[in-house]
């Protein structure tokens, strides 16, 4: 049997929820337990290093560095479904878009800063169509221009932002990543003991309705306790801050079903193994994916 009819036959046995045996299960319950309270505590200390010295720049160098990962293991991801992609052409965007980032000694005004990544992707665009002209790159330039466009504004421009918020407002970041993966972790511990019905279940198999209900309900909780805290000088009602959390949620199950499906595309199961039980970079940053634009430009109205 090939390997791409082998991860064809994984996929089908997980969208009929076969091949999972309990102890697994309970063994991937305690690894995920172990896991995500060692990932929040490492955001945590950088998070105190930045609010000690770096105000906000370590952070946004991490999060260019998982960016760069990220964006690495997307390439190869695509490359294994058979998808052509311009990968110097996408990571050297990247490094440009993040490297700019430190450049702006305020996030205050949004004026200039988001030139950057505009003045970016116009550049790729334009550099990819050339390409795509080219006799060697003729067959499939469009596809490859398409994939590559895709990795930047996917991947890069929410790190990008997500770096803005943390040298705006850091606890604002920690805020997102929190509610985030809270999310997260409630909706994995809820669909595992009470989930019945499938949410998506040709997209992503294990994820259940109970799930996604557990996890809106987890972030608006943690969210609710943890907004004074954290962004306490910007004052907003409790119904606000339950409707940021919710905002938050929503895009995080929304990122982490599109990585999903990217994922089934391209007939991988994690984007790497390098983080036991939760895959890759990309697999441990997909939830910010659209959470934090979204977060991003709404607590820049706030303020």
């Amino acid at each position: 049997m090939s390997t791409q009819a082998a991860g064809e036959g994984r996929i089908r046995e997980e969208i009929k929820g076969e091949g999972v045996p309990e102890a697994k299960r309970t063994k991937g319950i305690r690894t995920r337990l172990v896991i995500a309270p060692t990932l929040l505590a490492l955001v945590a200390l950088v998070w105190w290093a930045d609010r000690q010295w770096g105000q906000g720049r370590f952070s946004a160098a991490v999060l260019a560095l998982l960016s760069l990962v990220g964006i690495h293991e997307y390439v190869h991801m695509m490359r294994s479904g058979g998808f052509p992609i311009g990968r110097r052409y996408l990571l050297g965007a990247a490094l440009v878009l993040h490297g700019g980032a430190f450049f702006f000694t305020t996030w205050e005004s949004l004026d200039t800063e988001l030139y950057l990544p505009i003045l970016a992707t116009v550049v790729l665009v334009f550099t990819m169509a050339l390409r795509s002209l080219t006799r060697t790159r003729m067959e499939e330039g469009l596809e490859e221009m398409g994939s590559t466009l895709l990795g930047f504004v996917w991947l890069a421009w929410p790190m990008f932002f997500a770096q803005g918020l943390a040298m705006r407002n850091l606890g604002a970041l920690l805020f997102v990543v929190v509610i985030s993966k809270f999310g997260d972790i409630g909706a994995y511990l809820v669909g595992v003991s009470l989930g019945r019905r499938k949410l998506i279940p040709h997209v992503s198999p294990g994820k259940s309705i109970e799930g996604a209900i557990g996890g809106l309900l987890t972030s608006c909780l943690v969210g609710f306790f943890l907004w004074n805290p954290l962004v306490g000088e910007v004052h907003i009602s409790w119904m606000g801050i339950i409707g940021l959390s919710i905002l938050i949620n929503l895009t995080t199950q929304i990122g982490d079903l599109v990585e999903s499906l990217v994922k089934r595309r391209c007939r991988v199961k994690d984007s790497s193994t390098m983080l036991p039980e939760h895959g890759g970079v990309l697999d441990l940053i997909d939830s910010l994916l659209f959470s934090v634009p979204a977060f991003f430009f709404v607590f820049v109205r706030l303020t």
